[in-house]
Order: structure tokens, then sequence, then C-alpha cells
């Protein structure tokens, strides 16, 4: 029989899992280490409206967060840089469950641009030889357009670039600003760690039990996110394991459909698991709301990042934060820094339908706002 949860319980174990139910809050370098081994990854994104996503989510969940401490553990290689299921910041404990993508890339089986052998060569002699290099390193060779006719540059070794970091050939060694520096991956990749290619078992336990360790409970849809091909081996992977008793299934009341999955060890913390009510400005790449379908389910949090939805369509606005109290979304805010000025601009506040006391939420907001405008390097809000 599945175990039973109360939708507030559920809330509750996910928020704790996610390190978003306020306390113990980590701290330093070593306390992003640790978020981040828990999360089993942080997304990377390039859209700078406001702070980029993958410091606001460390600073979501640590106080004194600054975005040097993740310099430091890609420095000192805690961390590496691949794909999750979007770029992203992973725990270089986790290195060898990299590799059946890249041996995918490597192989032809995946690809995201046309191959050129040439370039590739050309591209790993000159870092074997002159060691790290970013892709302005290389020459731009040709301009194509668009049907439109609007010009653009498309530069054939930047994707050879991405192309041998998919493979695995070369790795992202340091960032210069937002720049990338690559170097190759026997260069990078510290002394000790486990390269071996996992079986296709191994990886899917790897990407079953990493899911769970950092939602608390999911269902099998939910595992392996946006990873093409693993549905079905994710699913018999559970049977196994439930047949193991190494998972159990897991039943939530208030959602209707559908058998969630964990573990004994998770559901063994339950009891003790305390929630404290703070006000939280998250990111539309967060962890916790990525899966937009498994918040709308779990939270009544039916959210869309409107910043790819027509400017004449949009209710809240291009890049609108939700805002997380306790165990509800109780609303979404438009946020720009003007990092000239430095002033945290306001652009629009949609508060959830049906919210209690709303006048004692914004009073909150403006606290959390001053804390986020300082994060952003404001030093007011308008």
């Amino acid at each position: 029989m599945p175990e039973i949860l109360s939708l507030s319980q559920a809330r509750r174990l996910a928020l704790h899992r996610q390190g978003l139910a306020g306390s113990p809050t980590p701290k330093g370098v070593q306390g992003t280490q640790e978020v981040i081994q828990q999360l089993g990854y942080i997304q990377i994104d390039t859209i700078s409206v406001i702070e980029r996503a993958h410091h606001h989510i460390l600073k979501s969940r640590i106080s004194d967060y600054q975005p040097a401490y993740l310099q430091a553990l890609e420095e000192k290689r805690a961390i590496f840089e691949y794909w999750a299921h979007a770029a992203s910041y992973l725990p270089i404990e986790h290195y060898r469950f990299s590799l059946p993508r890249k041996q995918d890339f490597q192989s032809g089986k995946e690809k995201w641009f046309k191959r050129d052998p040439k370039t590739l060569q050309y591209i790993l002699d000159r870092i074997t030889a002159e060691g790290s290099l970013q892709s302005k390193d290389f020459k731009v060779e040709r301009t194509k357009s668009t049907s439109n006719g609007m010009d653009w540059s498309r530069n054939p070794m930047n994707m050879a670039l991405r192309q041998l970091f998919m493979q695995g050939k070369i790795m992202i060694t340091a960032r210069k600003g937002f720049q990338k520096v690559y170097d190759l991956t026997e260069r990078v990749l510290p002394a000790g760690i486990d390269t071996s290619l996992p079986t296709t078992q191994e990886y899917m336990r790897h990407l079953i039990l990493r899911d769970i360790h950092a939602h608390g409970f999911l269902k099998a849809r939910e595992m392996g996110y946006l990873l093409r091909g693993t549905s079905k081996i994710i699913s018999n992977t559970l049977a196994e394991m439930i047949e193991a008793k190494e998972l159990v299934q897991v039943q939530v009341k208030g959602v209707e459909q559908g058998i969630y999955f964990s573990t004994p060890e998770v559901l063994d913390d339950l009891a003790q698991l305390k929630l404290k009510k703070q006000l939280h400005i998250l990111s539309p790449f967060d962890n916790v709301l990525i899966q937009r379908k498994r918040t709308a389910e779990l939270f009544d949090f039916h959210y869309l990042l409107e910043c790819y939805v027509p400017a004449a369509k949009r209710k809240v606005g291009y890049f609108s934060l939700p805002l997380l109290y306790g165990d509800q979304f109780v609303g979404q805010i438009d946020l720009k820094a003007d990092r000239k000025k430095k002033v945290l601009l306001i652009k629009n506040l949609l508060w959830e339908e049906g919210l209690k006391q709303a006048a004692k939420m914004e009073q909150r907001l403006e606290k959390s706002l001053a804390q986020f405008a300082k994060f952003n390097g404001c030093e007011r809000v308008e």
C-alpha cells in the first residue's frame, strides 16, 4: 500500500529537500557546495534583467551568498559545468553520470550542429598547444543571413567549441565575467574522479535517487526531466527498486492523479520537519518550480515565464518572479535592476487571487525587496 501524505506534509517535505524551509541556513563556500550537492544541479541562464539565475537560485538558500563562492568552487574543481536538463553547475562527484550523454555526442547519436572534423581538430590542436582559450581567441570566419534579411553572425568556431564541450573533449575551466574559458578535459578534471562509463541501469538509478534526494518524492514522468528516451527505462528501474524495497510508493491527498516515489530514509524525516515562514523572491529557473505541472499539482500555482510571451499578451511582465511565503505561492513580481542608477525597479506586482492579509504580505515583501536590491547591486527600490 502507498504511503499517504497530506498536502501540507507533501509541501513541507518538498520545500525542506529544496532548501527553502527557512532553517538552518547554509553559509559560505562550503554551504554553497552543500546546496549544489543537495539539489543535484543549478541551472545557468544568460538573462540578466536581474542577477543571473544560478546566483539567484543560490541566494534564495544561502543568506550570505556571493557570486565569488561559485567561482571558488569551480576553481577548486568541486563542481563542473555540463548539461542537466539545461546548462548547469553539477557536483564533481556526479561527473561519470555525464558520460552517457557525452558518448551520444561522440557517436553522432545526438548532435546540435553539422560536424566539421577539420575545425574540431584545429581547436583541439590549439588548446593542446596554447592552453586554455576562450571563443574570442578563435577568428569568426563567415557570416550568414536569416530568411527575413536580418544579418547575424554564426561563428563555426563557437559551434565547434560547443560540440567538443558536449562530447566531453574539453571542459569549462573558469569564467571571465560570463565568458567561458575552455581547456582539455584531462587538464581540468581532478585526479581520482571516477571516469568509468555507467551502465544503463546505474545511470537510471542515479537519476532516480538524485531527483528524490532533491525533491523528496516524484512521479515517474518527473524523473530525468527532459532527457529523451528515458521514460520506459526509468519506469522499469522504478519497478525493480520497489520490488527490492529501495523505494516506496506515495500518494498525496488533494492531488487527483498519479503515484509518487520516495525512499524510506526520506520519509523517516517527515515528522521532524519544520517550516519557517519567510518570503522568498524566486528565480523563474529555480529547481523547486522548474517543472510547472508539478508546481501546479502540489502548490496550485500556475506559473508562466512571460519573457517568451508576446508583450501584448503578458499579464505580469517580461521577467515575472514567483513569490513564495511558507508553503504557499502568494504572487508574482516583475523586477528590473537598473545597474547604472543602482535602482531596483518594480514594474508590476500581482498577488494570487484570494490572498489573505495582503497588507501584511506587502510589508514582508518590502523587507525582502530591500535585501534583493542589495544582492543586485542596487541601493534603493522604486
